[in-house]
């Protein structure tokens, strides 16, 4: 992946050009269009120009806890970024702790290897830049105008490619969500779900081999979550340093406007009750590579591919809608029934069932071998 010609600030140097696709934003599911755009040809047979542009490089940003299903990480060939599997939930309420054995493995991972592995199967250019909006087929960056036909907005909740502006918050459909990682061990992915930690949302402890992870997500975004995160991390026994923290949405959005592919939490890809995003982010990355592919080889219109990927997007919207319900439900329930229903979940047949259909809102049956890259030349940009 070509080197970026600057570093930040005032010494980057200008940054133009017209491509086929042009992806904003590098996290997972940016790269995950990128991984099907790699070896893409134009009808002409020329290889297609794709270029990601972001305001950090690949990997700078952690993003999440980072955790997903064992299983995607080993349909994408990302075990290289492995740090901790675990097969079972452990669920902790003010009435007692339980245990559900899941029926297939939770995995943490490393952000920056996770990504630095999956940039390797595409082959698409890459450099930085703040994108800070769009004008039809043109976006705008601080480095400079860049134009394509094919957009992919990657950046997150911002939704920054939208003709309204996207959120903002509080009054919004997100959830806040903080996390510190000081350095320890453990053998339990587990949670907390305690209104003397936060009213409504949950904390968490997931283990990354010589690193722990935790924090507290609320899905009022009115509620601030950083005294609950220290005072968790305390009472565990860890120290409250190297905080990371963003707002998570928690609804589902339209995949296309305006021309435009969203993919991520640009689309509120994140699952409500839950905040799981990395694997919908995949899911829904790899949806839309496909479409787009289709569009520079020349078996489908750009109208076509839009059609196809919103009617794909609103296919998931009944299991987001559920899930959300769900989301409002749980902080109602009296204490001791929650934890009755939480207690129900360590018979394998209850969580079995539930974490089936949970698995199937996006489940890696969708992932194919990597494409095969195309010999590219970099792109020369202005002095």
């Amino acid at each position: 992946m070509p080197v970026r010609a600057t570093k930040r600030g005032a010494d980057r140097t200008p940054l133009s050009g017209d491509y086929d696709v042009l992806i904003c934003g590098a996290s997972f599911a940016g790269l995950a269009v990128a991984r099907e755009l790699a070896g893409t040809l134009r009808p002409d047979g020329t290889p297609a120009r794709v270029l990601m542009v972001d305001r950090y490089e690949i990997g700078e940003r952690q993003t999440s806890a980072c955790g997903i299903p064992t299983r995607w990480l080993e349909a994408l060939d990302l075990m290289g970024a492995h740090r901790q599997t675990f097969p079972e939930l452990v669920v902790n309420t003010p009435h007692g702790t339980s245990r559900w054995p899941l029926p297939w493995t939770f995995s943490t991972f490393d952000y920056r290897e996770l990504c630095a592995l999956l940039a390797e199967q595409g082959d698409c250019e890459f450099e930085t830049a703040k994108v800070n909006g769009r004008s039809g087929d043109t976006v705008h960056t601080d480095r400079g105008d860049l134009t394509a036909p094919l957009i992919v907005d990657c950046l997150g909740w911002r939704r920054v490619l939208a003709a309204d502006g996207g959120y903002q918050p509080p009054d919004a459909p997100l959830s806040r969500g903080l996390e510190v990682h000081p350095h320890g061990s453990g053998e339990d992915l587990a949670i907390w779900i305690d209104r003397s930690i936060v009213p409504a949302g949950y904390g968490w402890s997931f283990p990354a081999r010589d690193e722990l992870r935790i924090g507290v997500g609320s899905f009022d975004p009115r509620f601030h979550v950083k005294d609950s995160t220290v005072e968790l991390a305390e009472d565990l026994g860890s120290e409250a340093v190297r905080y990371q923290g963003n707002w998570i949405p928690h609804k589902l959005r339209d995949s296309v406007e305006d021309g435009v592919f969203f993919a991520g939490d640009s689309a509120g890809h994140c699952l409500p009750l839950t905040a799981e995003g990395i694997r919908t982010a995949l899911y829904f990355g790899i949806a839309c590579g496909r479409e787009l592919r289709d569009v520079v080889e020349g078996r489908r219109t750009r109208e076509q591919a839009l059609g196809s990927y919103f009617a794909f997007n609103a296919a998931h919207e009944w299991k987001y809608e559920w899930m959300l319900r769900t989301q409002r439900l749980v902080p109602r329930v009296h204490p001791p029934l929650l934890h009755r229903v939480v207690r129900g979940f360590q018979r394998p047949a209850v969580v079995g069932w539930a974490f089936r259909h949970y698995w199937n809102i996006a489940s890696p049956d969708i992932v194919g071998p990597a494409p095969a890259s195309a010999t590219r030349a970099p792109v020369a940009t202005a002095a």
